[in-house]
């Protein structure tokens, strides 16, 4: 029972972490809902916003994504992840999952996220981003 409370514990820090970035109204900040793709699975909310060190970050919101054993996150455009930046691999599928936006990297010039996995080459998900959010 212990190791379910730790663990309980431990997600309710890492959630607790996250939502001061969000507090107040997610008007204006690019938005999208997480859709599966090629028959996978995912789902949840793409934002990106300042993350906890005052940067750009993807944040992946109440994410349920398929398992993929070489799952990478993009900002995309169109879509298309090779028109776009890596922002790091997939190690956690669910709950919360940040991706800070490399320095550098204009996130107003893409107008998607695409979980792709590089050892199949297949498209896990993708969200688009809502018109005007930016």
């Amino acid at each position: 029972m212990n190791t379910i409370r730790n663990g309980g514990i431990a997600a309710l820090v890492i959630a607790f972490a996250v939502v001061p970035a969000f507090s107040g109204a997610m008007e204006g900040k690019p938005t999208g809902m997480l859709t599966g793709a090629d028959g996978h699975h995912a789902a949840g909310k793409a934002v990106i916003s300042k993350g906890r060190n005052g940067n750009p970050t993807l944040f992946l919101l109440d994410a349920k994504i398929d398992r993929a054993p070489d799952g990478r996150v993009h900002l995309a455009k169109g879509g298309d992840y090779t028109q776009g930046v890596e922002l790091g691999r997939l190690t956690e599928f669910s709950g919360a999952l940040e991706f800070p936006i490399p320095g550098g990297v204009n996130a107003q010039d893409y107008d998607s996220v695409v979980i792709w996995c590089h050892k199949f080459h297949v498209k896990i998900g993708e969200a688009f981003f809502q018109k005007g959010a930016k």
